[in-house]
């Protein structure tokens, strides 16, 4: 049986976002019956599970592996490599004494040695990677690594008026508060608000919740595909969630909160959805407003149904011709 071993980037940080997605994929390595072993942190090293003990952990994955350095995972038939902290550098080092080193990429910004590039984001196929130093390639929507839970949330109508507001695993209030407050105060009904679950909560959003008179409802962490469930509309970072939520079919409002969230906001303006370069609560709870009152189609850059499993696919072929 052949084992994939996953470096992942992640932690209070760095956020969870890319820890999100390789649980994805580590998930359809065994449903394919592979061996998976994951090691988790930030630029320090593999961290035990407290790293992320407040966040959601698939009960069906083995947890994290703590590790000496990065340069210290056993040997594996495949390395699979996900965070922008681990380097050209890294990756050549791991690439000699690994089976077949798999590197996630969102930006094509720092070109890293691969046997197998899988670029899942909403960008993927608008990247040229011909200059980069990889075997193979695989990207775009087809090999989005999105939980198939997202693609089973009913239909809502515009109508509900609620929105879900995040920022991710690094924001503990102070980002999304202030983009809750302004959709409120545009007029929209109801809004979730989720702060990281890897930060205290800041203090300026139980005032926004009192002020709210039940309109607003905090979530101190959230399971993202049941929250959607009841929304129409993301508003929030440009990163693995607002790709959850359109395979959700919700209507979206981004903006990129860290510099690797840039190409997904141009593809998405480009689709001619509501994307902004940097966080602007008043502009984006006007977007919110003229989104309700347009029933968009579903983009044609939209994750579709089984990209894990192809990616998982592609890793297989990649290890039968020995990388």
């Amino acid at each position: 049986m052949p084992t994939l071993r996953f470096a992942i980037a992640a932690g209070p940080s760095l956020g969870i976002g890319h820890l999100r997605r390789m649980q994805v994929l580590a998930a359809a390595a065994r449903a394919a019956d592979l061996s998976v072993a994951l090691h988790v942190g930030d630029a320090a090293g593999p961290r035990p599970a407290d790293l992320i003990a407040d966040a959601a952990w698939p009960p069906d994955l083995p947890e994290p592996v703590p590790a000496g350095s990065w340069d210290a995972l056993p040997a594996a038939d495949a390395l699979i490599v996900d965070g922008a902290i681990f380097d050209a550098a890294q990756c050549r080092r791991w690439r000699r004494r690994t089976g077949c080193l798999v590197v996630i990429d969102d930006t094509g910004a720092a070109p890293r040695p691969a046997d197998l590039l899988v670029n899942p984001g909403l960008a993927g196929g608008a990247i040229d990677y011909a200059a980069h130093p990889v075997t193979a390639v695989l990207r775009g929507p087809a090999h989005a690594l999105v939980d198939a839970r997202f693609f089973a949330v009913p239909a809502v109508a515009a109508e509900s008026g609620r929105v879900v507001v995040a920022f991710g695993a690094s924001d503990d209030g102070r980002v999304g508060g202030p983009v809750a407050e302004a959709l409120l105060a545009a007029g929209l009904p109801a809004v979730d608000l989720v702060t990281s679950p890897l930060w205290p909560v800041n203090e300026t959003v139980a005032g926004l919740v009192a002020a709210g008179a039940g309109r607003l409802v905090h979530h101190h962490g959230a399971e993202m595909a049941a929250l959607l469930a009841d929304a129409w509309l993301y508003c929030g970072a440009a990163g693995v969630t607002v790709g959850e939520a359109l395979a959700a079919g919700r209507a979206v409002v981004a903006t990129a909160l860290v510099a690797d969230q840039a190409p997904n906001i141009a593809v998405l303006k480009a689709a001619g959805l509501a994307a902004f370069a940097a966080v602007d609560p008043a502009a984006m709870a006007a977007a919110a407003v003229a989104e309700r009152a347009w029933r968009r189609p579903r983009p044609a850059l939209a994750p579709r149904p089984g990209g894990p499993a192809r990616v998982i696919a592609g890793i297989l072929a990649r290890l039968a011709q020995d990388c």
